[in-house]
């Protein structure tokens, strides 16, 4: 028996892997998008993507052709820089690529001789220097809350090769340090919250769509919210063996054009 979506207003979606692979449009994407968006669907382009600054990644989904505007698009860096306005007299360490440090520029930072409030680890794949992350480990040792930008293991690259992400270096300093981090990114349900608050839509008329079965369905699980898993990027059958089995889509299809038919 087919599952029922039932009402959806809005479609939270993933973009690398879901969208484009490997520097390629997914066949028939961006008229779906289009199609939908037409159709009287609001489109939040959800990413774990923490290497680029937001306008990055919003200058790619337009030069692929997706219409898409800066408040459709939601990054753990936009989260990151939202949670942290809530303090501003306390100081953070940012441990982040060149590239996205600019994203924090105006706030409180510390010298080598101060306590950090925060410790902010996002991808600093550009200085992989081990002292980078010791560092972020004794802040938190010393009582530093730790936020990490996202929680997945590992990410394809260019060529479709598994690489350590993210998340398992903020595991990392968390399983060491004996403390439970923020993660301001998927699959943490917080992060589907967060930008489902800026659209003012309920859960239950929304559904995401992702390639990834842990940070996009067992994210949308976290969030209350059904999950379609799409057969591309990470959800191709070769990538399923490196996941929780248990963790079972609402729904999966092929690619993400087959939305454009199930809604």
């Amino acid at each position: 028996m087919t599952k029922k979506l039932g009402f959806v207003r809005c479609i939270l979606c993933d973009i690398d892997g879901t969208l484009y692979y490997r520097g390629n449009v997914i066949p028939n994407a961006v008229e779906t998008v289009s199609y939908l968006q037409k159709s009287g669907y609001k489109i939040v382009f959800l990413t774990n993507t923490d290497s680029r600054p937001p306008k990055e990644i919003l200058e790619i989904l337009l030069k692929f052709g997706f219409s898409v505007k800066s408040g459709d698009l939601f990054t753990p860096i936009i989260a990151i820089k939202e949670f942290l306005s809530q303090f501003p007299n306390k100081k953070s360490y940012f441990l982040v690529s060149e590239r996205v440090k600019s994203e924090f520029k105006t706030f409180p930072q510390v010298t080598e001789d101060e306590l950090p409030d925060f410790v902010v680890i996002s991808d600093f794949s550009d200085d992989w220097r081990i002292e980078r992350l010791n560092d972020a480990f004794k802040y938190v040792l010393k009582g530093a809350k730790l936020i990490g930008s996202q929680g997945n293991r590992y990410f394809l690259d260019q060529d479709g090769n598994p690489k350590i992400d993210t998340g398992a270096l903020v595991r990392m300093v968390a399983d060491a340090a004996h403390i439970k981090p923020i993660i301001l990114g998927k699959p943490n349900s917080d992060y589907f919250k967060l930008a489902l608050k800026k659209i003012d839509v309920d859960t239950n008329e929304v559904i995401i769509i992702g390639d990834d079965i842990e940070s996009d369905i067992q994210g949308a699980e976290n969030a209350g919210i059904k999950g379609i898993l799409v057969k591309t990027g990470k959800g191709q059958k070769k990538f399923q063996k490196n996941y929780n089995s248990k963790i079972e889509p609402f729904l999966t299809l092929n690619s993400f054009s087959e939305l454009r038919n199930l809604l």
